[in-house]
C-alpha cells in the first residue's frame, strides 16, 4: 500500500470562502519511502480576503499573494488533481484534514454540472401561477 502525506495553507479558516495558498504532498511505499513529492503555491484569487492571522501563521506576505511568477489557482487546482491521480490508489493522512484541508480542496474540484439542487430548494424555487 502507498500513501499520501499532505498539508495546504490558506487564506483563512472558513472552508466556504477562503482558498488554498499551498499544497504539499509526499508519496511514500508501505515502508515509508519516499517515492515523489509535490509542492505548488498559487496567486490569490480576485475576490477573496486573506485574514491577516492566516497569513501570520503561514507566512506569505502580501507581495507573494500577488506574485505574478506563481500559477493561478485554477493552474494550481489541475497539477493537484494530475498528481493525486497518478498517485493513486493510495492512503491518503493529513492532519486535520477531514474537517479542514478536504473541505477547502474539495470545492473548486467539483463540476458544477454534477451538482444536484435538493427537491426543498426546487420546490421554494418552482414557479407559481
Amino acid at each position: 500500500m502507498r500513501f499520501v502525506f499532505y498539508d495546504t495553507e490558506t487564506t483563512g479558516t472558513n472552508t466556504s470562502f477562503d482558498q488554498t495558498l499551498q499544497f504539499a504532498a509526499i508519496y511514500t511505499d508501505e515502508h515509508f519511502n519516499e517515492l515523489d513529492r509535490l509542492e505548488v503555491r498559487s496567486r490569490l484569487l480576485p475576490y477573496i480576503v486573506a485574514a491577516p492571522g492566516a497569513l501570520l501563521t503561514n507566512g506569505v506576505s502580501v507581495e507573494r499573494l500577488h506574485d505574478p511568477s506563481l500559477p493561478s489557482h485554477y493552474q494550481m487546482v489541475r497539477t493537484i488533481q494530475a498528481k493525486l491521480r497518478a498517485w493513486s490508489p493510495a492512503i491518503f493522512i493529513g492532519y486535520n484534514s477531514l474537517r479542514f484541508d478536504e473541505n477547502i480542496f474539495r470545492r473548486p474540484c467539483i463540476k458544477p454540472s454534477t451538482l444536484r439542487t435538493s427537491p426543498t430548494l426546487a420546490a421554494t424555487r418552482a414557479p407559481t401561477r
